[in-house]
């Protein structure tokens, strides 16, 4: 039998684990999740309402002011952008390249790249004797060269 026929099948790695661990790693992190959330909600509390000092009083102030400052440079560096760029559609606008240009990218002829360009179906990727290759129903494979193993 020809190995390079039979197709392997693409799954992820945690689809082998089983089910049993799967579960229970879910069930373990939503516990932790919520056990940290409760955590972190009544220590908030607790400092801000029950266990208040000048110190922290102090330290909230400078984290206000610090949040006001990072607030204020982003919203100055935004307008900047916007002023700048608005009327582009991007920063950087690329020219249009030719299709044997993006082909040379792929190491694919520009027939081949019109050719893709054509079809209106879904163009298969498949990996045989050492290359892969674009694969279209009833049409003849294209080798996409850049991805050939040396």
């Amino acid at each position: 039998m020809d190995r390079d026929a039979v197709k392997e099948p693409v799954y992820e790695a945690k689809d082998k684990q089983n089910r049993l661990v799967r579960i229970v790693e879910k069930v373990i992190a939503v516990v932790a999740t919520i056990a940290l959330w409760v955590f972190l909600v009544l220590t908030l509390y607790h400092k801000l309402f029950v266990d208040v000092t000048p110190s922290l009083i102090r330290v909230l102030w400078i984290l206000a002011r610090s949040l006001g400052g990072a607030v204020l440079i982003m919203g100055v560096w935004q307008s900047y952008n916007w002023f700048r760029f608005h009327k582009k559609a991007r920063r950087k606008e690329f020219k249009r390249q030719s299709l044997a240009d993006l082909g040379s990218l792929y190491g694919i002829s520009a027939q081949n790249m019109e050719r893709l360009q054509e079809i209106r179906s879904v163009a298969v990727v498949e990996f045989k004797n050492h290359r892969y290759y674009y694969c279209i129903a009833g049409e003849a494979p294209i080798e996409i060269g850049m991805l050939r193993k040396r």
